[in-house]
């Protein structure tokens, strides 16, 4: 497949970053991947009220996430059709180029909202998989991987894990076949860091105070 031609969308201060990482209006940019919809049509699909996603629309249109592609007459109404800027959206590494310390909450709200996300999208897939079943549809084998791991890794086998990891992750971005209608969507999130723990407050076999 050929990579999209439109310039990526680079993420360069914490105000877009936390926009983005907003659990609803994550589920929404992906929703428009693909297909330029309309509020109520993206609410529909996520199993939400319109109302509910004005705001959260507004914000990525702000931000410059989305932009509204036409407009059509819908009664006494004008209605947006909304289109997403660029599919491709990357983040400014001197973002994360800042004293220890700062940013902390930033950076931790940025990592919630990104696991909310996957989170309620994981959630939202698997409710609607259920009613899609009860309302008839045939069943298709699909497998759904959810698994958590921990290794002790020396810093060789960590590099060539991240790298096996980025090949993936480049492998499943070049496979979106965005005009295959009849294709099934697919979500992949990986987490790879490593893993600290805080220092003990007293030695070992020393009596707590």
């Amino acid at each position: 497949m050929e990579k999209s031609s439109s310039p990526a969308f680079v993420i360069r201060d914490m105000e877009t970053m936390r926009v983005i990482s907003d659990p609803i209006r994550a589920q929404i940019f992906e929703a428009l991947l693909h297909q330029s919809q309309t509020v109520r049509q993206v609410a529909e699909k996520l199993g939400m009220s319109a109302s509910k996603l004005y705001y959260h629309f507004n914000m990525l249109e702000k931000f410059g996430f989305i932009f509204v592609q036409e407009t059509r007459q819908v009664g006494n109404l004008i209605e947006k059709i909304y289109a997403v800027t660029s599919p491709i959206i990357e983040v400014d590494p001197n973002l994360f180029s800042f004293p220890s310390g700062e940013h902390n909450e930033q950076l931790l709200s940025i990592v919630r909202d990104t696991i909310d996300a996957t989170r309620e999208d994981l959630l939202r897939s698997l409710q609607a998989r259920l009613y899609a079943l009860e309302q008839g549809e045939p069943p298709k084998p699909r497998r759904l991987v959810l698994n958590r791991l921990r290794s002790n890794l020396s810093d060789e086998q960590a590099a060539r894990l991240l790298t096996k990891i980025e090949e993936l992750l480049k492998e499943f971005e070049q496979s979106d076949e965005k005009e295959a209608q009849d294709n099934q969507s697919y979500s992949l999130m990986i987490a790879f860091y490593p893993t600290f723990y805080f220092p003990a407050e007293s030695q070992p076999g020393t009596p707590e105070e």
